[in-house]
């Protein structure tokens, strides 16, 4: 075993069990359960699905966007265990949190990856839907950091458990596994709060674009260790 892997061994064995606050009940942090995908989308669906972005792209209907977003973010999902980790945030056998994170070199799609996301987006969405999916995922893909980095998302947490620290949790977690590592991590969001969020765990604006009248934040964290 590599000593890095030790060391994260170590921390997360002592990091991901931790109280919620104003309860009294343990958040355990692990790989999302492969029966768990399902649910991971629906969470990820239901808390992103008032994000600006998300509505410019898929609608104003909240239901049919919420529909859309789901069979949207379960192709992500997968494609984030596939070339990544998929943390999940469980109180008991609940999934209340999900974090994808993808290691360098690796979250830049594939030929086959991009064909499997063109069936499920084809077979759900209406034309005018998949053009600015499209100009999303191109324009993303543009600002994408050209050195090696951790790619981290999506993050959303369950409604009721927000305002308790579990996504700081995942982040916390995500963090020093890319610090064990020396690594730098990137992201993107669509929301000024996030962009808050991100800079308390060290993360700073890169780049700020407009994309079907939306802004967007791109942003990077440099390891620190």
């Amino acid at each position: 075993m590599h000593p890095s892997d030790a060391l994260l061994k170590i921390m997360t064995t002592h990091d991901r069990m931790k109280s919620t606050g104003d309860n009294n009940l343990s958040i355990v942090l692990k790989p999302l359960l492969l029966e768990d995908r399902c649910a991971a989308a629906a969470l990820l669906a239901q808390a992103m699905r008032d994000n600006p972005l998300h509505v410019a792209v898929f609608g104003s209907d909240p239901d049919l966007r919420e529909r859309r977003l789901s069979r949207f973010l379960g192709s992500m999902v997968a494609f984030v265990m596939g070339r990544g980790t998929v943390l999940g945030a469980y109180a008991g056998d609940e999934l209340i949190g999900v974090l994808g994170m993808i290691g360098p070199g690796r979250c830049r799609s594939g030929l086959m990856d991009i064909l499997r996301f063109a069936g499920v987006l084809v077979a759900g969405n209406r034309p005018d839907v998949l053009v600015r999916i499209s100009r999303w995922l191109v324009t993303w893909a543009r600002n994408d950091s050209p050195d090696a980095h951790w790619h981290i998302g999506p993050l959303a947490v369950d409604a009721a458990w927000r305002r308790r620290g579990v996504g700081r949790q995942l982040m916390a977690e995500c963090c020093a596994r890319m610090d064990v590592r020396s690594d730098t991590g990137c992201l993107e969001t669509d929301l000024a709060i996030n962009v808050a969020f991100y800079q308390s765990l060290g993360f700073v604006v890169t780049r700020r674009i407009h994309l079907l009248g939306v802004s967007n934040w791109f942003m990077t964290r440099l390891p620190t260790l």
